[in-house]
């Protein structure tokens, strides 16, 4: 490729993005896992700015893509390219041709290319500043990971889980997050990464080393926006998730020779005790978040009546809602999940009375604190000592003021409890029809309910934890009501992505809401 300025090149990548209509870029982003308006009515696409990764060859940079849908509804991206020649017919990384007398080279996502992340990578560790046409990308190493984070790296390799970011592992000493979904603001991961590392002790969290943001130029009131959190890299044999579907497969086995929850298990006992120490660990994290006082950000608040009320008022326009579009279904699609309007009616009723539990957070000293928010086993990693918690950005469905909130952290605790049912359907699922909600089933889930609460009870104890309420059985009302309301938000996701899934939120409403103690039956059985 013959050598272009860098604002030669720029345009060029620009007019190959924008050209015919916007077509192959909007073509390329519905095919990618970490683009979130998949399936929406999409208006437009546009390069807001390119910002040029340097000293690399061919040419690299950082667009920022600004998306519009029908309503005016926008959103922002953020996708490194390079420009090189296309890899035949099926390049899967090709976008558009530069055009005219480029036509050789096209604009390629740059995912797969190392030197893009190499490079990206040494601007953090070395505070560099990468200036756009319309802002600037900032790398900024913190104090007690500067040195680490200036090292020289000698490999950078994807990871290739789904999700709505892309990680890169550097060395296998640090992992850096790509944002993908940009958010003017203060970032909840890397802000709460930042206030865990540098101001509390032994918090079961990565290390966080440094970061990069986006600045818009000439607009003094614009907000910095996280680009890159980079973390050091912690050793693992994969996430509680994969942990708990393996204990499950051995479990299916030894179902067959007669399992009970109460025997013992060489099989059972030592993944309890895991679990018990996966909620000792989630206590850990919830003490560390409330341990000062002197940052208005983290600082513990009181709970008050009106914060109660707008959770509880929250929790049942959700509630409301998801009965409202199950209601609206047609008759076969709703009588395939075994519902009547008998039963949504009475959800809405014994709903209202498990959200009014949330009032026992008033009657004693109990503080709102800020929390995980978005707490499941796939936050989790399995490592040789226990878990390490990551991924905190929060819901990704809620606005950054919203992931920002200070909550009852025990909205995290129903998660997990919530995350458990899920692994349990899903495992059953795999197995074929035939062998739905087997007697064990049930068995497990109230074990490792029992197991994880207490390993949460034994560190975050009642009447010395600022953000419980007085007493266990207190905040077990307070568990349950949250458990709910998760699974009134896991059921509206599912009716929007995954329809085949229904019937685990609705298998979890049902066990909440049932008559006894909450939560702890299988009824049904994952699709």
């Amino acid at each position: 490729m013959a050598r272009m300025t860098v604002a030669a090149w720029i345009t060029a990548t620009r007019d190959a993005l924008e050209g015919h209509g916007r077509r192959p870029l909007i073509e390329f982003l519905q095919r990618q896992r970490w683009f979130g308006g998949k399936g929406r009515p999409l208006v437009d696409v546009r390069v807001l700015d390119a910002v040029p990764i340097p000293d690399g060859e061919p040419p690299r940079c950082v667009a920022l893509l600004g998306v519009e849908y029908r309503g005016a509804e926008r959103e922002r991206y953020a996708m490194p390219l390079v420009v090189r020649p296309v890899k035949g017919s099926g390049d899967a990384q090709a976008i558009a041709p530069v055009p005219e007398s480029f036509a050789q080279e096209w604009v390629c996502d740059a995912t797969t290319d190392e030197s893009t992340w190499m490079q990206l990578y040494a601007a953090i560790g070395q505070d560099k500043q990468l200036i756009g046409q319309a802002g600037c990308l900032i790398g900024r190493a913190l104090p007690h990971g500067r040195d680490e984070a200036a090292a020289p790296v000698r490999s950078a390799a994807v990871l290739s889980v789904e999700q709505s970011n892309t990680s890169v592992v550097f060395d296998r000493r640090v992992i850096l997050k790509w944002i993908r979904k940009l958010e003017a603001g203060i970032n909840p991961e890397s802000e709460v990464l930042e206030f865990l590392t540098t101001r509390t002790a032994a918090a079961p969290i990565p290390t966080l080393l440094g970061l990069m943001t986006y600045e818009e130029g000439g607009d003094e009131t614009s907000q910095p926006t996280a680009v890159a959190v980079a973390q050091r890299f912690v050793p693992n044999s994969g996430n509680g998730w994969t942990f708990t579907l393996s204990h499950l497969d051995r479990i299916s086995s030894e179902a067959r020779a007669g399992f009970s929850a109460d025997a013992p298990s060489t099989v059972m006992e030592p993944y309890l005790a895991q679990i018990r120490r996966l909620g000792s660990v989630t206590a850990d994290l919830h003490v560390a978040l409330a341990s000062t006082s002197d940052s208005e950000a983290f600082r513990p608040e009181p709970i008050t009546r009106d914060d109660v009320e707008e959770w509880r008022n929250a929790m049942s326009k959700q509630l409301h809602g998801v009965c409202h579009e199950l209601e609206t279904v047609d008759p076969p699609s709703r009588s395939s999940l075994g519902l009547s309007l008998d039963e949504l009616a009475g959800w809405r009723t014994r709903g209202q009375g498990c959200f009014a539990d949330l009032g026992v957070l008033t009657q004693g000293p109990a503080t709102k604190i800020r929390h995980h928010g978005d707490y499941h086993l796939g936050q989790v990693l399995k490592t040789a000592e226990g878990f390490v918690i990551i991924d905190f950005e929060g819901e990704p469905a809620r606005s950054l003021a919203e992931r920002r909130a200070k909550l009852c952290p025990l909205r995290d605790v129903a998660g997990m409890l919530r995350s458990f049912d899920y692994a349990v359907r899903t495992h059953l699922a795999r197995q074929g029809p035939g062998d739905a909600a087997p007697g064990w089933a049930g068995d497990w889930v109230s074990a490792v309910r029992t197991a994880f609460l207490d390993g949460y009870r034994a560190t975050a104890i009642p009447g010395q934890a600022s953000f419980l309420p007085p007493t266990w059985e207190d905040s077990l009302r307070v568990i349950r009501a949250y458990e709910l309301d998760k699974a009134c938000y896991e059921l509206r996701y599912e009716m929007r992505n995954r329809p085949d899934w229904l019937p685990i939120p609705v298998a979890g409403l049902r066990a909440v809401l049932a008559p006894g103690k909450p939560g702890r039956r299988i009824e049904g059985a994952a699709p």
